[in-house]
C-alpha cells in the first residue's frame, strides 16, 4: 500500500505543479487583459467588451483546480481547534474521516460536473460575447477540478492510514512514540 501511496504522491506532485502553473498563467492573462483593455481604451478611445467579460468566465478554471491544491497543503478553509487538541492516533483517524468525506463529495461533484458539461456540449450553446466559444469549456473546469481534488483527498486518506508519522511537529511525533 505504501508503494501505491508513493505513486499517487508522485502523480499529485505533477498535478500540483500543472495546476499552480495554470493558475499563474490565468491570473497573469486576466490582469494583462484588463490592463491592456484600459490602455487601449485610454489611447484609442475604443473599448472592447471581451476585456470585461473574459476574466469572470475564466475564474472557474482558477477556482476549481486550485481547491484541491489548497486542500492538499492544508491551506483550504478548515476548523483547526479539534485536530490541535487530539493525540496523534485520533488525529490521524479524524484526517482519514475528513479525507473520506472529501473523496465522496469530490466524486459526486465530479460526476455532476461531467453531466453538466455533457449537457452543454450536446446543446451546443456558445457565449454571447465578442469572442464566442462553447459554454461547455467553462463547465469542464468543474469535473476537472473535482477530479483533482478527489486525487488529493485520496492521497490524504492514504497518508492518514499508511503514511509516516507527522514529523513536522515534534510534539505530535513524541506523543505518537509514547502511545
Amino acid at each position: 500500500m505504501r508503494s501505491a501511496l508513493r505513486a499517487l504522491v508522485g502523480l499529485n506532485n505533477i498535478l500540483e505543479i500543472v495546476v499552480k502553473t495554470m493558475a499563474g498563467v490565468l491570473v497573469a492573462f486576466m490582469v494583462l487583459t484588463v490592463f491592456g483593455g484600459a490602455v487601449t481604451r485610454y489611447v484609442t478611445g475604443i473599448g472592447y467588451n471581451v476585456v470585461l467579460e473574459l476574466p469572470p468566465m475564466l475564474m472557474p478554471w482558477l477556482i476549481f483546480p486550485v481547491a484541491g491544491v489548497l486542500m492538499r497543503s492544508g491551506s483550504h478553509i478548515a476548523v483547526d481547534f479539534l485536530p490541535e487538541r487530539l493525540s496523534p492516533r485520533p488525529a490521524r483517524a479524524l484526517r482519514a474521516v475528513i479525507a473520506l468525506i472529501a473523496i465522496g463529495a469530490g466524486a459526486t461533484f465530479c460526476y455532476a460536473g461531467y453531466d453538466a458539461t455533457a449537457l452543454f456540449k450536446m446543446v451546443g450553446q456558445r457565449t454571447e460575447m465578442e469572442w464566442s466559444f462553447p459554454i461547455w469549456w467553462i463547465y469542464l473546469s468543474f469535473p476537472v477540478g473535482f477530479a483533482i481534488l478527489t486525487s488529493f483527498a485520496l492521497e490524504n486518506l492514504l497518508n492518514a492510514l499508511f503514511g509516516e508519522p507527522d514529523t513536522e511537529n515534534p510534539e505530535t511525533h513524541s506523543k505518537e512514540l509514547e502511545a
